[in-house]
Parts: C-alpha cells; sequence; structure tokens
C-alpha cells in the first residue's frame, strides 16, 4: 500500500512543479538543469555511487579512487542530488561520469534502471530514495552504505520510516562513521551493520602524507605556538582581534581567508598588529600576524598548527576539520554544527571548542598557549582518534570486490 501511495504522490507533486516552477526560480533552475545538463552515455555499469551533495560526494572519493586501481572510469557511474554538490564534482577529474540523479518518479527511476542496470549501488551517508531504492532492489542491484548515521530519532524508526527500514535492511554492506549507529540500526533489527569509522579519515590521511614543506612557513613560526584561521570569514577574523587584543605571549597567526579577495581588508582590520601578506615575501620569526593569499597551501600548512579556527561555523556551512585534526590540533568553531556530526565527535574527544561566547573562548585559547602541557595532551587525542579511524575504506572495497 505505502509503495502505491508513494508512486501516486511522487508522480502528483512532479506533475504540479511545471505549474509552480515559473513562480519559484530555485525550483525551476532545480528542474532546468536536470533536463539540460549532460547525461552519462548508457550501457551497464558495474558500481553507481549515489551522494546528496558535495560533502557525501568527498566522502565517497577514497572509495573510488581505490576502485579505479582495479577498474576503468567507464565501470562507475557518478549521481548527484544538489546542484551545488553537481557543480562542484563536475569540475572535477571525473566528470565525464557525473550527473544529476534521477527525480523519483517510478517512470523516470525505471528509465535510470534500464539505461544503466548497475551491478553495486554506493549509497553515501543518506539521501534515501524510495523508488530508486526499491526498484534496483527489484532489478537485483546490489546496495552498500558508506559512513551511514543514525540517531534514534531518524525517520526510519519511526512509524512512518517502516518501508525505509525494510529497504535498508536488504542493504549487502551497511558501513557506519560511529558505533552509536550500529546500536541504533541494531536495536531496530539490523544486525548486518557495522563500524567502520569516516572514509574521508583516509582521504586526510593520504592529503598529509603527500603535504608539501613551507620552509618559510617553519622560519615564521620559530618556537612559537601557531594559529591558523582556515578558510575564515569575518566572525573568525573578529575573533582573533579580541585574541590579540588580551596578548598571548609567544603566539604567531596565520589567517587563510575563505575569499582570497579579502585579504587586503583583512590586513586593514588587524593594521594595529603589522600582518604581512604571504606573497610579499616580507615576513620572518618577528611578524605576527601572515595572512596566506593564494590557493591550494591550506591543507599542508595545518602541519604547523598547534591551533585551528575553522570558518563557516558561525553559517551553518563549517569547511573541513578532517585536515586540521589529522596533524594533531586543537581546533574551536562556531555553534552551528548540527550538519557536521564530525564536530560533535571532536567536542566529545575533547579536543574541540564550540564558541558560543567569545570572552570564554579568549580566555580558553589563553590558558592552552601558555599551558604546553595540556595543549599537548589534547593536540595528542586529536592525532590519535584521526589514526583510530583510518582503515573504512578498505574494510569496505573488501566487501565490494
Amino acid at each position: 500500500m505505502f509503495r502505491i501511495l508513494y508512486i501516486l504522490l511522487t508522480w502528483e507533486l512532479n506533475f504540479l512543479s511545471w505549474f509552480i516552477c515559473p513562480f519559484s526560480k530555485k525550483l525551476d533552475s532545480f528542474f532546468y538543469a536536470r533536463k539540460n545538463t549532460p547525461k552519462v552515455k548508457s550501457g551497464k555499469i558495474k558500481y553507481w555511487i549515489h551522494a546528496a551533495s558535495l560533502g557525501e560526494y568527498e566522502m565517497a572519493l577514497p572509495v573510488l579512487e581505490e576502485l579505479l586501481k582495479k577498474n576503468s572510469l567507464e565501470d562507475i557511474l557518478i549521481t548527484i542530488f544538489s546542484p551545488s554538490g553537481y557543480s562542484q564534482a563536475i569540475k572535477g577529474p571525473y566528470s565525464g561520469r557525473v550527473m544529476y540523479s534521477p527525480i523519483d518518479t517510478l517512470w523516470q527511476v525505471k528509465s535510470f534502471y534500464k539505461k544503466y542496470a548497475p551491478e553495486k549501488a554506493i549509497f553515501i551517508r543518506y539521501d534515501f530514495w524510495y523508488n530508486l531504492i526499491k526498484e534496483g532492489q527489484i532489478n537485483e542491484t546490489t546496495f552498500y552504505l558508506i559512513n551511514g548515521r543514525f540517531s534514534k530519532n531518524h525517520f526510519f524508526f519511526k512509524r512512518y520510516g517502516k518501508p525505509y527500514l525494510n529497504l535498508l535492511k536488504k542493504f549487502k554492506g551497511l558501513y557506519l562513521s560511529d558505533k552509536l549507529s550500529v546500536t541504533e540500526l541494531q536495536s531496530a533489527g539490523i544486525m548486518h551493520s557495522k563500524y567502520t569509522g569516516d572514509t574521508r579519515a583516509d582521504r586526510v590521511a593520504t592529503i598529509a602524507k603527500n603535504a608539501k614543506q613551507f620552509l618559510e612557513i617553519e622560519k615564521f613560526k620559530g618556537d612559537r605556538n601557531l594559529l591558523i584561521l582556515g578558510s575564515s570569514w569575518q566572525p573568525e577574523e573578529d575573533l582573533l582581534l579580541k585574541l590579540l587584543q588580551n596578548k598571548p605571549n609567544n603566539l604567531a597567526v596565520i589567517i587563510a581567508p575563505h575569499d582570497l579577495k579579502r585579504s587586503d581588508s583583512i590586513a586593514s582590520k588587524l593594521a594595529l598588529y603589522k600582518p604581512k601578506i604571504y606573497t610579499d615575501s616580507s615576513f620572518d620569526d618577528k611578524t605576527q600576524v601572515l595572512i596566506v593569499n593564494t590557493m591550494g597551501m591550506l591543507s599542508s600548512l595545518y602541519q604547523y598548527a598547534d591551533f585551528a579556527i575553522i570558518g563557516g561555523g558561525f553559517s551553518g556551512a563549517l569547511h573541513n576539520i578532517l585536515e586540521p585534526a589529522v596533524w594533531g590540533c586543537h581546533l574551536s568553531f562556531g555553534p552551528k554544527i548540527s550538519k557536521f556530526p564530525e564536530a560533535q565527535d571532536f567536542l566529545n574527544e575533547g579536543f574541540a571548542y564550540k564558541i558560543t561566547e567569545t570572552e570564554k573562548w579568549v580566555k580558553t585559547i589563553v590558558k592552552l598557549n601558555s599551558d604546553s602541557s595540556l595543549l599537548h595532551e589534547l593536540q595528542e587525542k586529536s592525532r590519535t582518534y584521526m589514526v583510530l579511524q583510518k582503515g573504512a575504506t578498505q574494510t569496505i572495497l573488501n566487501s565490494l570486490a
């Protein structure tokens, strides 16, 4: 009964959308993109990877890159639901195999399976579309979930979510990024889920292994502690200003703004502290604040950091916090982190700080900066946690082979 109602509802909503589109620019753009962007050439594929948006796509990359060691790119199809995720993935090296996921109407889903007949489907974290999964299971596509997370309030565990839970029970592999999710699924009668950690830990570990060395940054840091503002926006820079006003001893600062065009305005704002611009090459170990105005350095710069403030936490668009954590770094970020469960994990582990009151945060950083023993203890927690997270990719690959 549920399936019939769902099929009718999705058909009706899709039909109504054509009348609503002229009055909704966002909705019109959503459907226009799906109709007019290129589709991957039809043909049976071995691996279909589905991601909701850019964050999930990045979770898929470690597995994708390992699959490509034994398979050709033509064996793989990547679908993405959101325009923001698609617009970024299409710029990457796998653009020829990236397209929008079909709308979850039965006729579009059937058309998808007729064109591609995927042997194995790899879903990343969530984005469970009922028709898309149900029709695949009918067509004998084998499903896997990577980096899954489930809380006790997840809709799967509600009465109305039972049809979705039944789909999940038929997944061959359920690889979860936290232990609590395993417990929740077991409580719901799904016993074959497995805690593996987050595939992104493998990715950032690889990035760290290949990190570039910057001798000029080593000289700039000298014997000081180093605070890096990674992908910062104005709220993070305002925090830094408050911190500097407290005159922390022996602290160097690097600012890597998300928008490099803001470098000069940041320098003006912090003029009292005589900041230097990286490309001017006029900084030394007496410089307190250095503004990095080039792309591609940040992930490698974290190797020198003792502290990091990660941008985006005040807007709900938190940037990558795994890259600094892998180096063993105390992290700070704004409070809007509900979409980033790894941030809560870091808080639980004790090596991260959620900034809700500026003065309290300043006092915390000043204390850590002057207490090397406590700082090193927290840094080791960060490093150890990331080491324990490694290995998810290989575990998953062993199942996919």
